[in-house]
């Protein structure tokens, strides 16, 4: 193994297993309700997409790189996924440059080596969703801001010793700064974990540069500030994510270092190990603060603590939101401090940290890849070809909601089929009608689907039936004017077959 005594052969070998990982049923894998939302609302073009976005919850940087990805590649599910994959790998290379700046080529190599092996990161890298972007603008960012630290401590009185450093880490704060605003809604959140740092050190030269690069990012965000008021009053009234409270906190903590859902045999390991992991880290961290000064050290740690915090408070104050998927970056960054950390043990105990934290992906990735818990990512493709076979002139196939009709729609466009709108001001009342005019996707009420068909062929959850106080509304509708004849499940799917009585 005289071959990976070499750096460089390292960094290639762990970038190699990141892909591999990132590719493990990325064909087979469903696509669900987020997925399908992307690819209608980025098939349509640009003019769509602002007037889409400019209602929804999530600004339109994600779908418009969606579409001129899908334009070059197609759109199977492997060829529209591998956006999501590349844009992980880019990732991975600034956690990589990140952490060597920061601490060193090893710990550079143990924190590349831990993102690939998060579950957290490898899910993200294979949903057709703006996560992964939001990451990549968010550590463009960061490295920016590293590049205006000294190596021995902030650097407060002096310019950068090099011009083209201080020109790159301009540069590099207002391209992520761009990057991220036009990802998500939420990026400003981990964009101001460096200012809540400076602002701290009192460092203050560096906070004015700072802010320097993050007004040349927020010029080129300028054209979508003025529906930045209405995608908020979304967020506010569309969301159904709870607010967080001490459990979230733990399962915040179980997402970063293990992964969620698992069976309940294993949470508790889960729990005991991602505790036992923070805890060591945290330790050590304090004692390598202690024994030398990182200038990095303390802007890191303040990225992955401010963002969940602030994250955690706003959901209190204005909207409850879901925690991780806004700190995706603090992640990756925890990742950095505790590559950090093992780059700094005893060689011995480095290879048992390889063994165990292998051994502990194996257990996890394997509930991961066969989508434990993952009643949204029922078998689509088989449902459709179900309803194909059997639908006959004058069948109606229809969704208790958009959930199912749109990945089940996006698999085989040609089968006729409608889905009912959601009740309203409710919840799950997300689809706002102008991403319907958008994706020219429009629900029906219920009478207006129903009325003169003599076969319904009703899809639903079975988590919806579950989730019901009593009896689902729309199946108590139709078990009242119709007659159920048949009943078949796909995976979470349930398809009831009602005929006129």
């Amino acid at each position: 193994m005289r071959l990976f005594r070499c750096s460089y052969a390292r960094v290639v070998a762990i970038f190699l297993f990141a892909f591999a990982l990132r590719m493990i049923t990325l064909e087979t894998r469903p696509l669900w309700y987020d997925d399908a939302f992307s690819v209608f609302l980025a098939e349509r073009g640009p003019a769509a997409i602002a007037s889409g976005t400019a209602v929804d919850t999530m600004p339109p940087g994600y779908y418009l790189l969606l579409y001129a990805w899908m334009n070059v590649v197609g759109q199977t599910p492997l060829a529209m996924r591998m956006l999501s994959v590349s844009l992980s790998l880019l990732v991975m290379a600034f956690v990589y440059v990140i952490a060597r700046r920061a601490f060193g080529v090893r710990a550079a190599e143990w924190a590349s080596f831990l993102a690939a092996l998060m579950p957290f990161q490898i899910y993200h890298a294979q949903e057709l969703r703006m996560y992964t972007l939001l990451a990549l603008g968010v550590l463009m960012y960061l490295y920016g801001v590293l590049l205006v630290l000294d190596a021995n401590g902030l650097q407060t009185t002096a310019q950068p010793k090099h011009s083209h450093q201080h020109i790159a880490a301009f540069v590099l704060v207002a391209l992520g700064t761009a990057i991220a605003l036009y990802s998500h809604n939420l990026a400003f959140v981990s964009l101001g974990a460096a200012n809540l740092y400076f602002l701290f050190k009192r460092a203050w030269r560096l906070q004015v540069r700072l802010m320097l690069g993050q007004c040349v990012g927020a010029i080129f965000f300028t054209p979508w500030l003025i529906y930045v008021p209405t995608q908020l009053e979304k967020i506010q009234q569309a969301f159904w994510t709870t607010r967080p409270g001490l459990l979230d906190v733990v399962q915040m903590l179980l997402v970063f270092t293990t992964y969620l859902p698992l069976p309940p045999v294993l949470i508790s390991l889960a729990l005991l190990m991602s505790v036992l992991v923070l805890v060591l880290a945290s330790w050590q961290l304090l004692k390598i603060a202690r024994r030398k000064n990182f200038s990095a050290l303390g802007l890191l740690v303040t990225f992955v603590l401010a963002p969940p915090f602030v994250l955690f408070v706003m959901s209190y104050l204005i909207r409850p939101v879901f925690v991780p998927r806004g700190a995706i970056a603090s992640a990756l960054v925890y990742a950095m401090l505790l590559g950090f950390v093992a780059s700094r043990a005893p060689r011995a105990m480095q290879r048992i940290l390889v063994a165990f934290t292998l051994l502990s992906a194996g257990v996890f990735l394997l509930f991961y890849y066969s989508a434990y818990g993952e009643w949204r990512r029922a078998p689509y493709v088989e449902a459709d070809a179900f309803l194909r076979e059997q639908f006959r002139d004058g069948d109606v196939i229809l969704h208790d909601n958009k959930l199912a009709f749109f990945p089940m729609h996006l698999y085989d466009r040609e089968l006729p089929q409608v889905f009912l709108a959601d009740p309203p001001q409710s919840d799950n009342d997300t689809f706002a009608p102008a991403s319907q005019a958008a994706m020219e996707l429009y629900p029906l009420d219920f009478e207006q689907a129903v009325n003169g068909k003599t076969r319904v062929w009703f899809v639903i959850f079975q988590t919806a039936l579950d989730e019901a106080n009593s009896a689902h509304a729309n199946v108590a509708r139709l078990d009242a004017n119709l007659q159920r004849v048949q009943e078949t499940n796909y995976g979470d799917l349930r398809i009831f077959l009602y005929a006129t009585r």
